[in-house]
């Protein structure tokens, strides 16, 4: 049985090599309705994961403000109607009783966070985080964007890349959602993985990492509703073991390449303040035993 660790794939990797971008940009590319959701075969394990989360996290993982439950059912409709035509092989699982939000991101692999527009900025209203990557649901829930990302070099309340998200927010259109990559390396391969600001201060090399480590992949998307005028923002979780990356062309190459244009604050953001020189050196030696 599942508990909090996702099974890696035993198969090529499914977001190295081509895939796998640089670090701290935004990136954003135009996304295709029919592949908004990326369901494979670890999709009743996830499903299972999130309901059991629900149920021993509770507050952690799903939050809602007052006067989203429009909006919320609203993406629940959206995401009903794009599995049935897109994905008419998956069966949606039976009605558990909660918000509709929550319901809705249990059909699905990604995690479910709603943003709206007030005179703050946009801000994060609702909520169905089963699978953060090192945040906290309790830390940022209700903030704005600058806000939510003020620990992120470059990213935070005043710098250049909090005002050009702002402006991408505030012009995404209804008919052209979006989507990006982000990833990072990670010990285990465990898909709930939260981490508080304070936590990251008072251990910012978090991560213990060798050859045994994983590259844990977030697909992100962001979508304008149409009746509601919120956004709708995903994140899909992969995780495959550093070693599989070693089968994909190119992608070691890439690895090392991305993470030594790091800064030491983006190093330090991402865990590896401590351990840096080893990852490289993990890297370099599976370079050599490559084909």
């Amino acid at each position: 049985m599942m508990t909090d660790s996702a099974k890696s794939s035993s198969g090529p990797v499914r977001f190295g090599g081509e895939r796998l971008e640089p670090l701290f940009r935004i990136g954003l590319k135009p996304l295709n309705l029919a592949q908004w959701f990326e369901v494979d075969d670890q999709i009743e394990p996830y499903r299972a994961e999130k309901d059991r989360l629900t149920a021993s996290q509770g507050d952690a993982v799903f939050r809602e403000e007052t006067g989203t439950a429009q909006a919320q059912a609203e993406v629940r409709t959206l995401i009903t109607d794009n599995l049935t035509r897109h994905h008419a092989h998956i069966a949606l699982p039976p009605d558990s009783g909660g918000a509709d939000l929550l319901e809705a991101a249990r059909l699905v692999q990604e995690d479910l966070l709603l943003l709206r527009r007030d005179n703050s900025g946009w801000r994060l209203v609702a909520a169905a985080l089963h699978f953060p990557s090192s945040w906290s649901l309790a830390e940022k829930f209700s903030l704005p964007l600058d806000q939510i990302h003020g620990n992120v070099p470059e990213f935070g309340p005043g710098t250049r890349n909090a005002s050009l998200m702002g402006r991408i927010f505030d012009g995404l259109k209804v008919e052209q959602p979006v989507q990006r990559m982000n990833w990072s390396l990670y010990p285990t391969a465990t898909l709930h993985h939260p981490y508080s600001a304070r936590s990251r201060e008072a251990n910012p090399d978090r991560h213990t990492l060798d050859s045994a480590s994983f590259i844990r992949v977030e697909r992100q998307t962001l979508r304008k509703l149409p009746d509601s005028g919120d956004i709708l923002f995903t994140v899909r979780i992969y995780l495959d073991p550093l070693a599989q990356l070693a089968k994909h062309p190119g992608g070691l190459d890439r690895l090392r390449e991305y993470l030594l244009a790091l800064t030491p604050a983006e190093r330090d953001y991402k865990g590896l303040r401590a351990s840096f020189d080893d990852v490289i050196a993990v890297i370099d030696a599976f370079r050599a035993e490559a084909p």
